[in-house]
């Protein structure tokens, strides 16, 4: 079975017009008949049917069952392409969010530049579920990722590290200060600074203000944690956020929650599953299997 084929029927299914077709992959008309063709002989069955009344093209129902298929083997083969690719340059594509990145694998980024593997890395920063799509359609190969929960997914094989809670932080003249622990029932008059969408902290903070029936008073949002501390700092809000992520001199306070959520900052490392890894990748890979969360 040639591929082109598949991707010739993949596009009539999605425009029912064979001139469309043609031109989007520069071809005759005839040439994306005869792929039709072969396809339907080679199932032995009617994939499109001309309404030559209404001039249209339709696709029967064995034709959809194609196409849902096709679409997959055509996922594949780009997968395959884009690994096979890579494996000729021999980079490692790594995925790392940015507050992963700062908290946890610059302990190791000195060992990586030792043994000369640091060098060799095409880092990709961005937040853990963008990362995860790329490792799912093969634009990295190995990533960092945090999520609420450890991850479990047929496509993904991920190695849990470790977790680590989520704290409130205050400013030190706020009225919150006194405490040591606090239950987020408590906070529902509170301001907050949010932490949006590239990072773990929106999820966990959702399921947090959902177990205390809470409707937080979210009075700005950002996606720089550096910044969201220095607006506690300044007595703006209070934020929730992972409690590694809070140094010693960002002089805010720390609170710990006293509500048992079930949902920690989880750090694991990952790949697609069936990736063959090279040695040089098997190598990386055990470094960061024991690194310290």
């Amino acid at each position: 079975m040639n591929t082109k084929d598949l991707e010739y029927f993949i596009a009539l299914a999605k425009y029912k017009n064979y001139t469309r077709v043609a031109k989007q992959f520069s071809v005759s008309q005839p040439s994306v008949t005869q792929a039709i063709h072969r396809l339907e002989k080679e199932f032995d069955t009617h994939l499109v049917h001309q309404d030559r009344a209404h001039q249209t093209t339709l696709i029967t129902r064995e034709g959809l069952l194609l196409k849902k298929n096709a679409a997959l083997i055509d996922q594949y083969i780009l997968l395959a392409h884009r690994e096979i690719d890579n494996a000729k340059i021999k980079n490692i594509r790594f995925g790392l969010p940015p507050i992963i990145g700062m908290l946890y694998f610059s302990k190791i980024a000195g060992k990586l530049l030792k043994n000369g593997m640091l060098n060799s890395t095409d880092i990709v920063e961005s937040g853990s579920d963008e990362l995860l799509k790329q490792l799912k359609n093969g634009e990295i190969d190995i990533a960092l990722l945090g999520s609420v929960h450890p991850i479990e997914l047929n496509e993904i094989d991920a190695i849990h590290l470790g977790e680590r809670p989520f704290v409130i932080v205050t400013s030190k003249y706020n009225s919150l200060a006194k405490l040591n622990t606090v239950s987020f029932k408590d906070l529902g008059a509170k301001k907050f600074i949010s932490l949006s969408g590239r990072y773990v902290h929106p999820v966990a903070f959702k399921a947090y203000c959902e177990y205390a029936n809470i409707n937080p008073n979210i009075v700005y949002e950002t996606a720089d944690i550096s910044w969201a501390k220095s607006l506690v700092k300044e007595d703006i809000g209070i934020s929730m956020i992972v409690e590694d992520a809070i140094q010693r001199q960002d002089d805010i306070h720390v609170i710990k929650i006293s509500d048992q959520v079930p949902v920690c900052f989880n750090i694991s490392v990952a790949i697609r599953k069936d990736y063959i890894l090279s040695d040089f990748e098997t190598e990386f890979l055990d470094v960061l299997k024991d690194m310290t969360i």
